[in-house]
């Protein structure tokens, strides 16, 4: 009897296993996407290679057909930066660049799905949160600081996102701008630009600096200007007295509300005033009332502040009464120590 009992103990348990034997099998090939990409959290170009490996799907369940999903949404949802679709194919795993450019300077996520001949659709995980490098960053001269440089041909040094060599390369459009006024303009290949001799900036002026940055092959890019200004600054103490012709002149402008004025005082200094007077040299307005000033120049707006000018030093065609006053040609008059210039102006009315 037990002997028997012991038999239809071990019937029951094999049936127990040929029961369980196909949801063991499924298990062990069980269907999955993976997505192989870039470590993180930060990537190590704007153009990273993708593998994606689908699993436990036979050969008679194929073509498959893959789907990549770029975005910026942590839940992997819309809307997509990029949909990666792949031709249908007989394989098991998909190799790809990414079409175009991740975002830039973005926090980004990723998932996939392959779809089975039958419609049946299977996802992988949605990946960490990953950022991508900018596309391009100006350096030097600091784009938001402003600055001086004591060289008439500075440095300029900026930064790109990397590529792939395979996608292409980075081509830049190197510009610096006096006001709006494109002053240089030049195509390199560098992330460092010197001026020639030839292209010498001006002491003492106010520039910003732009670079155009274009991926050789596709034509994809991003413009950058450097927001605050740089100036050239000249080191020498001037050695001479001198009265520079204001601008703009006529004046106003569409772009200019006054008129600027620029002057050196030489060594040792001198008691400046300036005035604004008709032809006939009566007084319409003070600008520097006999005020000390010592060996340097003035009238310079400060690097940064986005202006040629010095708003102490301006005129912007009102008398001492605060009225404006006729149209017409009046007189810059400087007085420095002993010293007496004249520049004319003309002012076109409001």
């Amino acid at each position: 009897m037990t002997r028997v009992r012991r038999y239809t103990r071990i019937v029951a348990l094999l049936a127990t296993l040929v029961a369980a034997f196909p949801a063991l099998t499924r298990a062990v090939h069980a269907q999955m996407l993976i997505v192989d990409g870039p470590p993180g959290p930060a990537l190590p170009n704007l153009t990273p290679i993708f593998t994606l490996r689908v699993l436990g799907v036979p050969v008679t369940e194929r073509p498959l057909r893959f789907t990549m999903f770029i975005t910026r949404n942590s839940t992997g949802d819309s809307p997509f930066e990029q949909v990666i679709s792949v031709a249908p194919t007989q394989d098991s795993t998909v190799t790809f660049f990414v079409p175009q450019l991740l975002p830039s300077a973005a926090t980004i996520y990723w998932k996939a799905r392959v779809q089975l001949p039958n419609g049946a659709v299977i996802e992988s995980d949605i990946s960490s949160a990953r950022t991508t490098q900018p596309w391009l960053t100006l350096i030097k001269p600091s784009p938001t600081g402003g600055g001086g440089d004591s060289t008439r041909r500075p440095t300029f040094i900026w930064q790109s996102g990397k590529l792939d060599p395979a996608y292409g390369s980075w081509v830049y459009n190197f510009q610096i701008f006096s006001g709006e006024l494109s002053v240089l303009s030049t195509t390199v290949s560098d992330t460092m630009f010197v001026p020639s001799q030839q292209q010498a900036l001006d002491a003492n002026m106010l520039y910003r600096w732009q670079v155009n940055a274009r991926v050789s092959r596709t034509g994809e890019g991003t413009v950058v200007r450097s927001a605050a200004t740089f100036q050239i600054v000249d080191p020498a103490v001037p050695t001479t007295t001198l009265l520079y012709q204001n601008f703009p002149n006529p004046f106003p402008t569409s772009s200019a509300f006054a008129t600027c004025f620029w002057f050196d005082i030489g060594s040792g200094g001198a008691i400046v005033t300036l005035d604004i007077v008709t032809l006939r040299g009566t007084l319409v307005k003070t600008i520097v009332p006999a005020k000390r000033f010592e060996p340097g120049r003035y009238g310079v707006g400060n690097a940064g502040s986005g202006s040629n000018c010095d708003n102490n030093f301006v005129w912007n065609g009102t008398s001492t009464t605060g009225l404006t006053v006729p149209a017409g040609v009046y007189l810059l008059r400087f007085k420095a120590g002993k010293q007496v210039s004249f520049k004319k102006l003309l002012f076109v009315g409001r």
